[in-house]
């Protein structure tokens, strides 16, 4: 009589090396400030140098990172954002905020951008919509920033229950261009949680103005951000308080539609 074994639990199964120490070298590479070459890479990665060349040539002809022949360096490469895109397409908050975005873009003439909060306590920008203004501020699909910082760092801090101490810690650890006063920036940071959305009047960025506001989760958490950004001085405070009134009025929306969607499925 046959007796049936027990399969064997697929969790259970060892990793592929070589799919490891790929992802290893995306993420790596994603997290630079500018490209490496092999022998650098392999050693902050811990991998044999020949095993890393191998990797990186497939990365390269799959698109995923690029190789600048001169210098003999990698970077990450234009497919990832293919990937990212096919990604993003899916995800419920993106879908919402696509329409909302276009029109407070064409509504204010400024940049819209969506971040995304990631579990390394940085903001990535997801999606981007631009006013048909000549002059334009340059933002990236993928360009990454801390999550304390700017208008939407002061958003994100304003829907996390800190105390004085905890956001003066976060403030002092934010590279500024022009840094306010610590009570001051403790201060913009109970007036976001009052107002629901924040500003940032090139303290981060010399001559960019940036109104953000949270994107919260259904148990309150912030998610993503929304930012406008715009040259400094083109808007007076009242117009300024309008485009905030309107980011939070357009965060919420998202965030209502978008999460009540994800708990219908």
């Amino acid at each position: 009589m046959a007796m049936d074994m027990p399969r064997p639990d697929p969790q259970l199964r060892p990793p592929v090396n070589s799919v490891v120490q790929a992802i290893a070298i995306l993420r790596h590479l994603g997290a630079l400030s500018e490209p490496q070459g092999v022998t650098a890479i392999a050693r902050a990665l811990g991998l044999n140098p020949s095993s890393c060349f191998n990797v990186l040539k497939t990365l390269l002809r799959e698109d995923l990172v690029s190789f600048d022949a001169v210098s003999k360096r990698y970077a990450l490469g234009l497919g990832t954002i293919d990937l990212a895109r096919l990604a993003l397409g899916r995800d419920a908050v993106v879908r919402a905020a696509h329409l909302p975005m276009a029109t407070l873009a064409g509504q204010f003439d400024a940049a819209v951008g969506l971040w995304r909060l990631t579990e390394g306590e940085r903001l990535v920008l997801v999606a981007l919509a631009e006013s048909a203004e000549a002059m334009r501020i340059h933002m990236v699909v993928g360009q990454r920033q801390p999550a304390a910082a700017g208008a939407t760092g002061r958003a994100v801090l304003a829907r996390r229950a800190l105390d004085d101490a905890a956001i003066a810690a976060v403030h002092a650890g934010i590279r500024w261009k022009s840094a306010p006063d610590p009570q001051e920036f403790i201060a913009q940071v109970r007036a976001a949680a009052a107002k629901g959305w924040a500003i940032d009047n090139g303290q981060i960025n010399h001559g960019i103005s940036t109104v953000a506001a949270a994107i919260v989760d259904t148990g309150g958490a912030p998610r993503f951000v929304l930012s406008a950004s715009m040259f400094s001085g083109r808007e007076n405070a009242e117009g300024m308080d309008a485009i905030g009134a309107a980011m939070r009025q357009a965060a919420d929306a998202i965030a209502q539609s978008a999460y009540a969607m994800e708990m219908a499925t």
